[in-house]
């Protein structure tokens, strides 16, 4: 009988084991013909005239999904980690009548290609890609809007493409080159950062063992429905968008990508530039409970341009756009109408 048990002990094993295995291998493609949830979703509560659309743009072999609506001065939206377009919603559907707006999902995350090669993170690579989409779209320059890594990426690319935004609005994270500047100098930052090292070391079955979808949930998006700042259904979406170990294993391949370990910054990895400059206006936003953000971050930030307003939201932490919406749209657009 204990042999019998073991035998089959084992061969479930070995079931589990394959089935794993061929998740791992299975292809990360999205279906193109049917519309997304989420955009769904937004048509079904829009307002206006203006309904949302979705494309792809393909750059170097990798594509990039986007979702827009409106017309006009093209705003583009870059979403953060662990996320995907849909974050920029309430900002979409306040611009929307007055711009074009346009919110994509960056490589690994939403809709758009997940590629195993972590160099296609790299931020100069995914920077082409953004700025060949702005040829994609018809414009000579855009308003830039990110959070997070999309306020990481808004800064650099306000400093590696300065002919092509008017604006750049960025939340709760600053760029690259501010953070490997504190990284090299700073011991309190590499603690806030401390992190970083951890996603670093995941995988797809690390992050399926640890259930990463509740995880990201109880950690984001739960506590952000529970007090009203997402409806139980856009909760819903966030929790599909963010629900596959393997786009959060790709996601976090902006890490990867990006920030080396701390003590092996060279000043080679710095992007664009160790002393980039931010011509266009802009508009950094944090929360003063976001752990992240600390007063050498701000400094370093309103140091790096000389056209830059501060705005920090009282207890609000790391969803500025969603715990403070109102405030958010309304500095957003005293920048966008100066």
């Amino acid at each position: 009988m204990l042999k019998k048990i073991s035998v089959l002990v084992i061969a479930a094993l070995i079931f589990t084991a394959a089935g794993v295995f061929l998740w791992l291998l299975s292809p990360l493609t999205v279906e193109r013909d049917s519309p997304g949830m989420a955009v769904t979703h937004a048509n079904s509560i829009a307002s206006g005239t203006y309904s949302y659309q979705e494309g792809w743009f393909d750059h170097n072999g990798r594509a990039l999904h986007y979702v827009e609506a409106g017309e006009g001065e093209v705003i583009l939206f870059i979403h953060g980690f662990p996320s995907f377009w849909y974050s920029f919603f309430p900002q979409m559907e306040a611009f929307k009548s007055d711009y074009r707006v346009v919110a994509i999902d960056g490589l690994g995350a939403g809709r758009s290609d997940a590629p195993r090669d972590v160099n296609a993170y790299k931020l100069e690579a995914m920077a082409a890609h953004v700025n060949a989409l702005i040829d994609h779209l018809g414009a000579d320059k855009v308003h830039l809007v990110g959070h997070d890594w999309g306020a990481a990426f808004a800064l650099g690319f306000a400093q590696r493409y300065p002919a092509r935004v008017m604006t750049v609005t960025a939340m709760s994270a600053p760029p690259q080159n501010i953070i490997l500047k504190l990284l090299q100098a700073n011991e309190h930052e590499r603690n806030v950062f401390a992190y970083v090292e951890r996603f670093k070391k995941a995988n797809p079955v690390l992050l399926l063992a640890s259930n990463i979808e509740q995880r990201i949930w109880d950690g984001a998006y739960g506590p952000l429905v529970e007090a009203g700042k997402l409806s139980p259904a856009e909760g819903a979406l966030f929790r599909h968008a963010t629900s596959d170990p393997r786009r959060i294993d790709a996601h976090i391949n902006w890490y990867r990508a990006n920030i080396p370990a701390f003590d092996e910054i060279q000043a080679s990895d710095y992007w664009p530039a160790q002393e980039g400059r931010i011509a266009a206006p802009g508009l950094f936003i944090w929360g003063t409970e976001d752990p992240i953000i600390t007063p050498a971050v701000v400094a370093e930030i309103e140091a790096m341009s000389e056209d830059i307003k501060m705005l920090s939201l009282e207890g609000v932490g790391h969803w500025p756009h969603a715990e403070e919406t109102g405030a958010v749209n309304a500095a957003i657009r005293n920048l966008l109408s100066e």
